[in-house]
């Protein structure tokens, strides 16, 4: 399963997620503000504070920008197939 780690106030995380709606992409949302554990759960995952921070088959993008999700996604395989 796709993981997506923002910060709601975010810019990046809000493209993030407008980018991984618009290519079809299931995935968990996990607010690192919200969530006690959070910061020390983003830390552990990709060495690093930064959102947003994507993890999917023990592959993580870290501090990625809109344009990354897509090779990302298909470099695992994830992306769903387009009719």
């Amino acid at each position: 399963m796709l993981e997506l780690y923002v910060k709601t106030w975010c810019p990046w995380c809000v493209a993030a997620i407008e980018t991984l709606d618009s290519l079809g992409c299931t995935y968990n949302v996990h607010d690192v503000e919200r969530d006690p554990s959070g910061p020390a759960t983003l830390r552990a995952l990709s060495g690093q504070s930064r959102v947003p921070t994507m993890s999917a088959d023990g592959a993580v993008l870290a501090d990625f920008g809109p344009e990354e999700i897509e090779p990302f996604l298909r470099k695992l395989g994830l992306l769903p197939a387009r009719p």
